[in-house]
C-alpha cells in the first residue's frame, strides 16, 4: 500500500512536468509549422504573449503535483504506524491471555514485580493508552485534547489506572513516538494524572459496581 501510494504521487508529479513540457513547447511547435511568409514578428509576440499566460499555469501545476506526492508520501506513512501499532496490539493481547508469554517480554523496567492479575490489569491499561496516543497522532480530530483529558481524567479516577501511571509514566517517555503531537499527548495524560493525585485517593475497583442480585 505504501509503494502504490508513492507511485500515484510520481505519477502527479510526471503529468505536471508533461503539462509543462507541452507548454514551452507549444511555441515552438506552432514557429515549426507555421507556414511561408507568415509575419515571424507577428508569431513572436504571440508565443511570448502565450509563455506570460501559462507560466502561473505550469506554476500551478507543478505545486499541486509536489502537494499530491507529500500527501501521499503521508498517507503511507499513516498506513505504516497503522499497521505497526496493530501487530503491537495483537502482541500485548496474547500476553494478556497468556501469563507464560508474558513473561518472554522480560522483567519489568525499573524492577517492578507485579502479581499475575496486576500484570494483566497494567497490561490492558498499556493497551487504551497506547489507542488513545495512536488515535490522537493519526486522526488529527477525532482524538482532541479535550477529548484526550476527559478519558484521562476518568482512567485516573480509578487505582488501576492510577498506579499504572505512576509506576510506568517514565516508561512512557522514553519509549513514545517523537513528535509534536506525541509530547502534547504526553503533556495532558500528566496534566490529569497530577489533577486526579490532587483530587484525592482512587476509587478502589471494588467500588466501580453494585453486587450482583441474588434470588
Amino acid at each position: 500500500m505504501r509503494f502504490a501510494a508513492l507511485h500515484r504521487g510520481f505519477v502527479w508529479v510526471a503529468l505536471g512536468t508533461a503539462i509543462l513540457v507541452a507548454i514551452v513547447g507549444t511555441p515552438f511547435l506552432l514557429r515549426w509549422a507555421a507556414p511561408a511568409g507568415m509575419d515571424w514578428g507577428e508569431l513572436s509576440d504571440i508565443s511570448q504573449t502565450y509563455t506570460a499566460i501559462s507560466a502561473p499555469l505550469t506554476a500551478a501545476a507543478l505545486l499541486g503535483a509536489v502537494v499530491s506526492l507529500m500527501y501521499q508520501a503521508r498517507q503511507a506513512r499513516v498506513s505504516q504506524e497503522e499497521a505497526t501499532s496493530a501487530i503491537h496490539r495483537e502482541l500485548l493481547s496474547r500476553s494478556v491471555d497468556d501469563a507464560d508469554l508474558a513473561i518472554a517480554w522480560g522483567p519489568l523496567a525499573g524492577g517492578h514485580r507485579l502479581t499475575r492479575s496486576q500484570l494483566k490489569q497494567f497490561t490492558y491499561t498499556n493497551m487504551i493508552i497506547n489507542f488513545w496516543h495512536s488515535d490522537y497522532i493519526l486522526s488529527g480530530w477525532r482524538m482532541s485534547d479535550e477529548v484526550v483529558k476527559f478519558q484521562t481524567t476518568r482512567l485516573f479516577q480509578g487505582e488501576v489506572g492510577r498506579e499504572f501511571w505512576a509506576l510506568f509514566a517514565e516508561d512512557w517517555h522514553k519509549t513514545a513516538l517523537r513528535g509534536r503531537r506525541s509530547r502534547r499527548f504526553l503533556q495532558i495524560v500528566d496534566q490529569s494524572f497530577e489533577a486526579a493525585q490532587a483530587a484525592g485517593p482512587a476509587v478502589a475497583a471494588s467500588d466501580f459496581y453494585l453486587p450482583d442480585q441474588v434470588g
